[in-house]
């Protein structure tokens, strides 16, 4: 299936199909930045041939249909969950810098810490009185943020493995920790092991229905969340305060880390910035647009959103405000310091400037080629888009690569993957 996660580390791809949280999960094994002297930018190995290795030990490179393996061949594992229906799959997933993955949507309102190399449950926490509609790790892995269909967002603090002992302490342990609210932290069945999911920090309140989508920046401390029924809220990470509360409407949320919050609204296709003080910055209008926003990518530096768009038009006319909503009418667009209009593609991967809600770039994909999810490498030379139609995409700087190629050959490289000895 298409990923709803994708998340690239220096030796690895975790890919997380829209499956969730009965998803099934890819472990890839791959080198950025390495050419493998055929054309291609990169080194990489398909997690079905795990023993697939030349002799010299490079990685095989593996194409669609090549071999006689077809995408029904490929089995990956699976995570045991019992899912609620109606939660949109992409939100409650989310890949820790460890490579374990979080998900929620689960019936006994819990969420789970799962394996990539296995799809096992590691660890399995309680906060909720209602299903995880929505969770979201920060870019350190050090806090977990989720919203419920109770109405609340919650606060976890996670402990992170270093990648030397993910492996052990995933073998370690044989069945799922349960943890809730009230439990101590350091306690665990296995004490040999603390546990990744140490508590709840905060419940932060003040939403009137369902919490839609959440962001967090452990830099600036802030708790972004938003509901259909309440709008934008905004809370401090350290203590849990109110912050900000935005009186407007809201479909998904993305905090940067330059302190940029950036709202998107679907039913009036419309983007706007603001300061993490509720100060307007921009707003954009995307129109014409025909189609849906599927996924939104802060860069690492804060400074631009990358926009992934599909043409399905995700059931807009569905989705209704309750009646008792005590959001003001969205005006916005009046106060904001810049407004114009923006044409995004469909389907295609838009680049733009937070500040100024310009797009400065577009890749255009094929028609049906509708994008589920899109991910950076830690360094943001790789960019890795999952589409509809099966496909996992990268698209690399060929500038970079020739500095690899170059760099290689002066160390004696063959071309052909293997280094002289």
């Amino acid at each position: 299936m298409p990923a709803g996660a994708i998340f690239a580390t220096h030796d690895s791809i975790v890919v997380v199909d829209m499956n969730a949280p009965s998803a099934h999960v890819a472990l890839h094994k791959w080198q950025p930045n390495t050419p493998d002297g055929q054309g291609t930018p990169f080194l990489f190995q398909h997690s079905k041939f795990g023993a697939n290795l030349t002799s010299g030990g490079s990685l095989m490179r593996m194409f669609k249909g090549q071999g006689g393996y077809s995408s029904d061949d490929w089995q990956y594992p699976q995570a045991l969950a019992f899912p609620v229906s109606g939660i949109r799959s992409s939100e409650i997933v989310a890949v820790t810098c460890d490579k374990e993955i979080f998900t929620g949507g689960h019936a006994d309102n819990s969420i789970k810490l799962i394996s990539s190399d296995g799809a096992k449950t590691i660890e399995t926490a309680t906060g909720h009185c209602a299903p995880v509609t929505c969770l979201t790790l920060s870019k350190d892995s050090n806090y977990l943020v989720t919203g419920s269909r109770d109405t609340t967002v919650i606060v976890w603090r996670i402990h992170r493995v270093s990648p030397s002992n993910v492996k052990n302490a995933s073998e370690s342990t044989s069945a799922p920790v349960s943890s809730t609210s009230g439990s101590d932290p350091h306690s665990t069945t296995d004490t040999n092991r603390r546990k990744r999911i140490e508590g709840i920090m905060h419940v932060l309140r003040g939403h009137l229905g369902e919490i839609i989508s959440c962001s967090v920046c452990s830099d600036l401390g802030v708790v972004a969340s938003c509901s259909n029924a309440s709008g934008v809220i905004l809370h401090s990470l350290r203590r849990g305060h109110l912050i900000k509360n935005l009186y407007i409407q809201a479909h998904i949320v993305c905090l940067s880390s330059l302190g940029v919050l950036l709202i998107w609204n679907k039913f009036n296709k419309r983007l706007s910035t603001f300061t993490v003080n509720g100060i307007p910055i921009a707003t954009a209008l995307v129109s014409p647009f025909s189609g849906s926003i599927s996924c939104i990518h802060i860069s690492a530096d804060g400074e631009n959103a990358l926009i992934g768009t599909a043409s399905s038009t995700d059931q807009i006319n569905k989705d209704i405000i309750p009646e008792n909503s005590s959001m003001e009418p969205d005006r916005s667009d009046e106060i904001a310091t810049s407004r114009e209009s923006i044409t995004i593609p469909v389907p295609s991967i838009a680049f733009l400037n937070l500040h100024t809600l310009k797009v400065f770039h577009s890749l255009v994909m094929e028609r049906n080629q509708d994008i589920s999810c899109i991910g950076l490498d830690k360094d943001s030379t790789n960019l890795l888009v999952s589409t509809v139609d099966k496909q996992l995409i990268i698209f690399t700087d060929p500038a970079l690569s020739l500095k690899v190629v170059d760099h290689m050959l002066r160390l004696g490289w063959e071309g052909d993957g293997l280094l002289k000895s």
